[in-house]
């Protein structure tokens, strides 16, 4: 039904989207993506690094959430931006943002069951794993996507050892690296209880 003349009508308050809220719509597509989530979005950005300073512009961040799957505007993708803009410079640290999306606190539980795979991993206890390692032990048999059938296991077990960028490249896995990789995982799981089971599943502990 309409109006009679325009003195009855009402302004509509366009919805107002936070920067909280776009925050928030990154985590949910980070968890429906499953772990690989936040070390993909992390990839994607250093790609659009080009100059390796861990600096991305505000086009580059808009393209790279875009990419990611946000159906973000670029007014919106600013918005994000300026909040994590410390510098006032146009562009945003990327390790800053996804620190921020994923969360820095691991739980004393999850950290104990991270190190019990590393340990499990470090057979000779000195500290250090190499790739090779971790893909022997690596089980992906439980993967959520290849019990849904969405995915095979050889199609997650290559992208799962893609996503292994560790601080040095020299195919070594420090605990440091292996607990930075964990921490990402982590901001896919709500739960203790919940990432403590993958962990068990993944690296078969006990």
């Amino acid at each position: 039904m309409t109006a009679p003349d325009i003195s009855y009508s009402a302004p509509v308050d366009a919805p107002v989207y936070t920067t909280e809220a776009m925050l928030a719509e990154i985590r949910e597509k980070i968890k429906a993506r499953g772990t690989l989530g936040i070390r993909g979005l992390a990839r994607m950005f250093k790609i659009l690094d080009k100059n390796g300073n861990k600096q991305i512009d505000a086009e580059e961040f808009f393209w790279g959430l875009k990419d990611f799957g946000l159906d973000i505007s670029e007014a919106d993708s600013k918005k994000v931006l300026s909040a994590f803009d410390k510098s006032r410079n146009g562009t945003v640290n990327f390790t800053e943002f996804l620190r921020a999306i994923r969360g820095e606190q691991l739980s004393d539980s999850r950290k104990a069951w991270i190190r019990k795979a590393y340990q499990k991993l470090d057979v000779n206890g000195d500290g250090s794993v190499n790739l090779d390692d971790i893909a022997r032990l690596y089980d992906v048999s439980k993967h959520p996507r290849v019990i849904s059938g969405e995915s095979d296991p050889k199609e997650i077990y290559l992208t799962f050892m893609s996503l292994w960028d560790t601080q040095v490249p020299d195919g070594i896995v420090t605990f440091d690296e292996f607990l930075d990789y964990f921490r990402d995982v982590s901001a896919s799981y709500d739960s203790d209880e919940a990432f403590i089971a993958m962990m068990i599943s993944a690296w078969k502990l006990e």
